[in-house]
């Protein structure tokens, strides 16, 4: 059956597992807390370093296709959301293919072109972030993409960034009233220091094909946002780029403490012990 599909492929996974296995719990914790979960309409599949995300019913109109791109989309903007500060990336790929998921007595059965499709393509990417092929993208009337390949776009996430640019055409400093009167920008902080650790690791890997996905990813968003990042660029990626006298204490406060409750999440998990070892555990107490 056809599916909308978004693959998604956490990088660095090898390292952490040697380097920083609590990181893995966190990160593990931090996708068990995703707003997917709780969505009717879609179903989830972790495995390792890898998330399968699609909808479990088939669109009939129009109007669902454009419902399941929409969420598809949100789905890897919570998840990037929820990294940011936890120098934790992802690619991703949303496509369009058939694909079958079910479960036999003892084993869960996942499979399909549109799986093969995804994995192929988001090997080849050299970049970070949500990529999505056209058909997807045919049907999204949301999030704004540039075309990446002959058969990719990326889309851009961040929305707060992309309010900005709409408002201001990329001319800041703006009016602290837009701050202070409305939501517009709530999530501008958690964009700003995003778009400051992916400069941040354009200067500080070592590896040329690792800074090569960061490089990347920096220019697309130049090409998009270039007066901004300009801005934010010259004043060391300061709020105050964006609003040089509006009292930032209070959203800082707010966006440190969101970043330490994400670096909680799953620090209290517990291994599961198959029965019978824990049976022999409790007896040789």
């Amino acid at each position: 059956m056809k599916k909308y599909l978004l693959y998604i492929d956490i990088l660095g996974f090898k390292d952490l597992v040697s380097q920083k296995p609590r990181k893995i719990e966190m990160l593990y914790g931090i996708i068990d807390s995703l707003n997917v979960h709780a969505h009717h309409a879609f179903r989830t599949i972790v495995f390792s370093d890898t998330i399968l995300v699609y909808n479990s019913a088939d669109p009939v109109t129009e109007a669902d296709r454009d419902y399941f791109v929409m969420y598809a989309c949100e789905f890897a903007q919570d998840l990037q959301h929820r990294l940011v500060g936890q120098d934790i990336y992802f690619r991703a790929v949303l496509v369009l293919g058939d694909f079958d998921h079910y479960l036999l007595k003892n084993i869960e059965c996942f499979y399909g072109a549109a799986l093969i499709k995804a994995y192929v393509k988001e090997k080849d990417i050299p970049a970070i972030g949500l990529f999505i092929d056209d058909a997807s993208n045919s049907h999204n009337n949301i999030f704004p993409t540039v075309r990446f390949d002959p058969d990719l776009s990326f889309v851009f996430l961040n929305q707060s960034l992309e309010r900005l640019q709409r408002d201001t055409e990329g001319d800041l400093p703006i009016d602290s009233f837009y701050l202070a009167e409305t939501g517009e920008y709530c999530e501008i902080l958690w964009d700003i220091r995003f778009l400051n650790d992916i400069f941040s690791n354009t200067q500080r890997q070592n590896s040329s094909r690792i800074r090569t996905k960061y490089l990347t990813t920096w220019h697309l968003f130049r090409r998009r946002y270039p007066k901004i990042l300009d801005a934010l660029e010259s004043r060391a990626f300061s709020p105050k780029a964006i609003c040089e006298h509006f009292d930032w204490t209070q959203s800082i406060e707010n966006f440190k403490e969101s970043l330490v409750h994400f670096r909680s999440i799953g620090a209290d998990a517990q291994p599961i012990i198959p029965s019978g070892l824990a049976h022999k555990a409790a007896q040789g107490r």
